[in-house]
């Protein structure tokens, strides 16, 4: 007879004698984590189903504005302005702008900062389109190899409208010998983001995710931004 088939026999058996109250007390001392689990099971696969069901999957521009206490994440003024400008259908993709980031590649290359991470992560799987920060602190940020260097064949159009607005890092060799410089950044400190929306006081720059398949709209971003028509 299988053994697994006595034992839950006993136990209900056990069960059979208990009161009510000492049954619920008896089954959660002996059998929560199995009850744990099935709950966890069903709740998250509740979640998956109705996320999948839910969910735009793709974004037609993913934008993180680090180190800014302006209010320009999602539902932001910014982002209404800028969906209607360009009138993209929110029911096939999302915009989606994050405003909630603070980090500084200058500062110990952001080494244990929870924000730089999240970028980190977001860049590497393609999600993250582009970045916007003081100038100087973007330009480190190439050096992480999470930027676009904008001579890539992916950014012609970029470069063909913006070369004149290049922000550059300086590589080294393993000597300390400087390398060409990198262009891994656009020079935006005179677009609305500084006049209209206020998010940066005066220096600002955007760089565009390694990993970006919405180039495109990057530049339609930039041509908001920038007041190009």
């Amino acid at each position: 007879m299988n053994p697994n088939k006595i034992v839950w026999s006993e136990e209900k058996e056990k069960l059979k004698r208990l009161p009510f109250k000492e049954k619920i007390r008896y089954i959660w001392t002996y059998f929560w984590i199995p009850i744990v689990a099935i709950l966890f099971v069903l709740i998250f696969g509740t979640f998956l189903i109705v996320r999948i069901s839910t969910n735009i999957p793709d974004n037609w521009l993913m934008v993180t504005f680090a180190n800014t206490t302006a209010q320009a994440g999602t539902g932001s003024q910014l982002w209404e302005d800028f969906t209607e400008h360009t009138g993209y259908d929110l029911k096939q993709k999302k915009v989606e702008f994050n405003a909630e980031s603070y980090f500084d590649y200058l500062k110990d290359q952001a080494k244990g900062n929870a924000y730089y991470n999240a970028f980190v992560t977001l860049a590497d799987v393609g999600e993250l389109d582009a970045i916007t920060m003081e100038s100087a602190s973007l330009a480190a940020l190439g050096q992480s190899g999470r930027l676009f260097d904008l001579n890539d064949e992916k950014c012609a159009d970029l470069k063909a409208k913006y070369a004149d607005r290049f922000v550059y890092y300086t590589p080294t060799d393993e000597n300390g010998k400087e390398l060409d410089p990198i262009p891994v950044g656009i020079d935006i400190s005179d677009s609305l983001l500084v006049t209209k929306y206020h998010l940066y006081v005066d220096s600002c720059a955007l760089g565009v995710g390694a990993h970006s398949e919405n180039i495109k709209e990057v530049g339609d971003f930039l041509s908001f931004v920038l007041e190009e028509g």
